[in-house]
């Protein structure tokens, strides 16, 4: 289920169809010392309900479809195999493998885009924070190579100070184009170093790191805290398992069935603060 977002955001496990959740936050301060017991602040405690939805991948191939009638599979793939009805483990492994990047693929798309409203999706990162309606935001707009750095100090700007100055960092999540832009911009100023450093070369801005989202829409981008952004699935391993199911000797067709089900959702947990740059939002 790996993509580019779950790395950079709070993954809960197990979760069972509904979940509450919740967030601690503490803003620590000292006091004169006594000998009574005075609180002298407050535990907060945000509750949100992290809710999953039963997801699948279905897909049928016939075997003979792979005859050479049909064209040069019988080149690719074991012709043997074909030839006494069977399908090839080759082209079985080839399979199995383009659903589960075709999953993770998808899932990093409605992560961020996604609407609950429509078959096969959940309410994505995006569609949450409008609803609330509430984060603050910085601007939208095309983001370019130069305008990239002004933005991003805006989208900072955004950013409430006691998120800036918790004891966990926020991170700025950017669209494809906007890093690319970013790339551009600092190569522009002379730090090429930067630009073509590879993929192990940090992402920064002020300090704050930066992760590049290609599931979030072009244009947009946001500063938020790992803890405030939520994935919810029932069990990991499911999105790792595809299972294949020969007809032939169930119903006598030349049919073979792959599926994949699995559990996702998402959700935020302080809308007030996250900062946004983008018109979706």
């Amino acid at each position: 289920m790996s993509n580019e977002t779950l790395a950079g955001i709070t993954v809960k496990e197990n979760v069972d169809f509904k979940q509450v959740v919740r967030r601690l936050v503490d803003d620590i301060t000292f006091a004169e010392g006594t000998c009574d017991f005075t609180p002298t602040g407050e535990i907060t405690l945000d509750e949100r309900i992290l809710e999953i939805k039963k997801l699948q991948i279905q897909r049928q191939i016939c075997k003979g479809d792979l005859g050479a009638e049909n064209g040069n599979l019988l080149h690719d793939w074991d012709a043997a195999e074909v030839q006494n009805g069977q399908l090839p483990t080759s082209l079985t492994d080839a399979l199995i493998a383009t659903i589960l990047g075709g999953a993770a693929a998808n899932n990093e798309t409605l992560i961020w885009n996604g609407d609950a409203t429509n078959a096969g999706e959940y309410d994505g990162f995006v569609t949450l924070i409008a609803a609330a309606g509430v984060s603050p935001s910085a601007g939208s707009g095309s983001l370019s190579s130069s305008n990239i750095i002004a933005n991003l100090g805006l989208l900072v700007a955004a950013c409430p100070m006691g998120v800036k100055t918790s004891q966990e960092k926020p991170i700025i999540y950017l669209s494809q184009n906007a890093w690319e832009a970013y790339m551009i911009a600092n190569a522009g100023t002379g730090n090429g170093w930067y630009t073509y450093g590879g993929p192990d070369m940090p992402k920064q801005y002020l300090g704050y790191q930066m992760h590049v989202c290609p599931g979030l829409p072009a244009n947009h981008m946001l500063i938020a805290q790992k803890s405030n952004l939520w994935f919810g699935t029932n069990v990991l391993s499911d999105w790792n398992e595809v299972k294949v199911l020969d007809m032939t000797d169930l119903d006598a067709s030349d049919n073979v069935r792959f599926r994949a089900r699995f559990f996702a959702g998402a959700q935020i947990g302080f809308p007030a603060e996250i900062a946004t740059w983008g018109a979706n939002f």
